[in-house]
């Protein structure tokens, strides 16, 4: 499982690819959220939000078909935390940190993850 930590406009961002799932979360997300395979009504959830959660953050959750191909086509972990962070470069985030974690920090929220913000 790899860890990676990014910020956009003083914003921190968590990813965590595990099984070839990436999960998110940050301040406003208590728990960690799948979002690639994406969730249902995800980008829509962030833009009802109100402004409690920024809606650039919804810029970074919209796949174009050519980007989710490539999730797909991507084979291991290392892979996939590549594309994260190469796509969220070209959408303004800056790398904090990329790190291999052991299994059990996700486990920890796995009863609690939630999609509803």
């Amino acid at each position: 499982m790899i860890q990676v930590v990014l910020s956009i406009n003083r914003e921190v961002l968590n990813f965590l690819i595990r099984d070839r799932e990436i999960f998110y979360t940050d301040r406003h997300w208590k728990a960690w959220i799948r979002c690639l395979p994406p969730p249902k009504d995800f980008i829509n959830k962030i833009r009802m939000s109100r402004n409690k959660i920024p809606t650039a953050l919804a810029d970074l959750f919209n796949f174009s078909e050519k980007e989710l191909e490539e999730y797909e086509a991507a084979k291991t972990e290392k892979e996939l935390a590549a594309i994260v962070v190469r796509d969220s470069k070209l959408k303004g985030c800056k790398l904090i940190t990329m790190e291999e974690k052991q299994e059990d920090k996700l486990e920890e929220n796995k009863g609690k993850e939630d999609d509803s913000g």
